[in-house]
């Protein structure tokens, strides 16, 4: 399984982890010049009546595991003040004003390369004011 495969699963991993748990896809590898947001949501309405936060989720995933590293070790303060940046980019595109609420999650995903079995973690508002 090469890099782009391996992120492709982890992606798809993460979205269905995520529809489980209530909430809504609003977008996913959303690009720009200087890098990218795995996955954009946010809580269903029905589900989560006051809860309108959008949640930008960094998916980080590995093969294997032998507990000494986490994939979302990776997700360092560099990469964090990107994410940052991203968010705020995509809601000024998005017309979201300044109120809006927007959170960045981690989600690190281990996969078993033979079984394809993952372990996943998964960690809200894990970055905060930088």
């Amino acid at each position: 399984m090469n890099t782009k495969e391996l992120g492709d699963l982890g992606e798809r991993i993460a979205c269905e982890y995520l529809v489980k748990k209530g909430f809504k896809i609003v977008g996913k590898n959303y690009r720009i010049s200087f890098g990218e947001i795995d996955i954009i949501a946010k809580k269903r309405w029905r589900l989560f009546k006051n809860d309108k936060t959008i949640h930008f989720i960094e998916v980080k995933t590995i093969i294997g595991n032998n507990n000494s590293f986490f994939p979302e070790e990776r997700v360092d303060y560099k990469k964090q003040r990107k994410l940052k940046n991203l968010a705020q980019i995509w809601m000024e595109k998005n017309n979201l004003s300044e109120n809006c609420p927007y959170q960045i999650d981690i989600i690190g995903i281990s996969v078993n390369e033979i079984t394809r079995n993952a372990k996943l973690h998964y960690f809200p508002n894990a970055v905060g004011e930088i």
